[in-house]
């Protein structure tokens, strides 16, 4: 999993003038290949990400872009194009994702909320019960941050990108397929339907510039009520849940319709469904296999293959030092995988540089951590593996050589994040839409290697 680790921990430097709360820097990117790695997701789920992975969440940021423009304009806003005009657009927006999240959480029995893709719960849930708290609980500083931490931020690309979703794009202004999943979520509300009818005027609105998080509580008494097939119809979904959605017939055409990067999503996916693929590796060389007439889907086999390779190695390290201080560089070529590990990763480094050259952004890292790879024998290629790491890596480093001596600069972590390429994500609304049956047995759980609390 791609962790966020207190960077004071290697840091004992405080300062009066710095934040009470500690920088929260994300550990992930281990060999910096991840901006390459975007551009191989480009390729097989265009205007995409993983965020983007319950359809649900789709029709409910459907919801709260319209009813959120409603109050926006009344309130006097009118244009999108500054930052200030966009800050602004969003304050109206931001207490209503985290309405949903509260919503969710007192709906749902026990822990079954915990199940599901709530940015924002560990604030909200104790939250629940104290509703004067400003901010849903959390600090300006979450707040603020919950612009790219929360919902909308991870779905925006889709409001920006799918046809129909915002006029020109704009991420901000409803347009027709919007106001279709926000009628029909809607409906579905019962007795939690928003009815602001007379109480939404000039006045009323923008006395609630600045406090809009109280504005919407004092507006929408109702959010927390259920209903028949509350649910089902209207709450985001669990995790693993890869059931059709009832609003199917409007979420498919704007995934996987007759636009181009539609298409293309749909092409990818009816592939996977043919594909006897038992693993992501095996996966990555039937699509590869499949498109070898697109120049970037065609070395998706080929880097992943590195890229898990590399990441393979690491873990191996990880594995050995564990949670001690340090450990020798030799004790962990000793292991009993070292040969083995050390051995693909020299042949996948190979494979790449065979290669012909391509023109692609950020084709380069690849290259340059194939070349880093000169040996197979275990103690110098995790050597060089610690050096590039250290050098090229990105966010924290995991750990450091220092005199033949590996040392820890983050705590021990479970597990590594793979280099994924959103197919989880679009196969999962693959299934909510129809076009699957099942997730594909193949697909690397990206869910996983996700933190649903960024900003906390």
């Amino acid at each position: 999993m791609a962790e966020q680790v207190d960077a004071s921990i290697n840091n004992p430097h405080f300062f009066f003038t710095a934040p009470w709360e500690p920088l929260i820097v994300r550990r992930g990117d281990a060999l910096g290949l991840g901006a390459l790695a975007d551009q191989f997701a480009d390729a097989v789920a265009p205007d995409f990400s993983n965020r983007i992975r319950d359809g649900r969440w789709v029709t409910i940021l459907a919801w709260c872009l319209v009813q959120s423009q409603q109050v926006f304009h009344v309130s006097g806003g009118r244009v999108d194009s500054t930052r200030a005009q966009q800050n602004e657009r969003y304050s109206w927006l931001r207490p209503l994702e985290l309405m949903w999240v509260a919503r969710t959480i007192t709906l749902l029995e026990k822990d079954d909320w915990k199940q599901r893709s709530l940015p924002g719960q560990r604030r909200v849930a104790p939250w629940i019960n104290k509703k004067s708290i400003e901010r849903f609980g959390m600090t300006p500083e979450q707040f603020r941050a919950y612009r790219q931490t929360g919902v909308y931020g991870g779905y925006r690309r889709a409001f920006r990108k799918w046809p129909g979703m915002t006029l020109h794009g704009d991420g901000w202004t409803p347009d027709t397929e919007t106001k279709k999943l926000a009628g029909w979520l809607d409906g579905n509300l019962k007795n939690a339907r928003l009815q602001l009818g007379e109480e939404l005027n000039s006045r009323s609105a923008k006395s609630g510039r600045s406090t809009e998080d109280k504005w919407w509580l004092n507006h929408w008494k109702e959010f927390d009520q259920t209903g028949k097939y509350a649910d089902e119809n209207t709450l985001p979904r669990p995790k693993y849940e890869s059931k059709i959605l009832p609003e199917s017939d409007l979420l498919k055409p704007l995934i996987f319709g007759v636009d181009p990067q539609g298409q293309k999503r749909l092409k990818v996916v009816s592939s996977i469904k043919k594909s006897s693929a038992t693993s992501p590796a095996e996966l990555c060389k039937h699509l590869s296999s499949e498109f070898k007439d697109d120049p970037v889907i065609a070395r998706l086999y080929s880097f992943s293959r590195l890229a898990d390779a590399g990441i393979a190695a690491m873990e191996l390290i990880a594995t050995v030092l564990g949670d001690k201080p340090y450990v020798e560089l030799k004790a962990i070529a000793q292991h009993k995988d070292a040969v083995r590990i050390c051995k693909e990763l020299m042949a996948s480094a190979q494979a790449w540089r065979n290669l012909p050259d391509m023109q692609l952004r950020h084709i380069e890292t690849a290259r340059r951590f194939a070349d880093m790879v000169k040996t197979d024998q275990p103690i110098e290629c995790l050597r060089l593996l610690l050096h590039y790491h250290e050098t090229y890596g990105g966010g924290l480093r995991w750990f450091v050589l220092r005199n033949g001596r590996v040392e820890p600069r983050t705590p021990p972590l479970s597990s590594a994040s793979r280099y994924g390429f959103r197919l989880w994500s679009l196969c999962r609304l693959a299934t909510q839409c129809g076009v699957l049956k099942t997730m594909p047995g193949s697909i690397r759980d990206e869910s996983a290697d996700l933190d649903e609390d960024d900003e906390q």
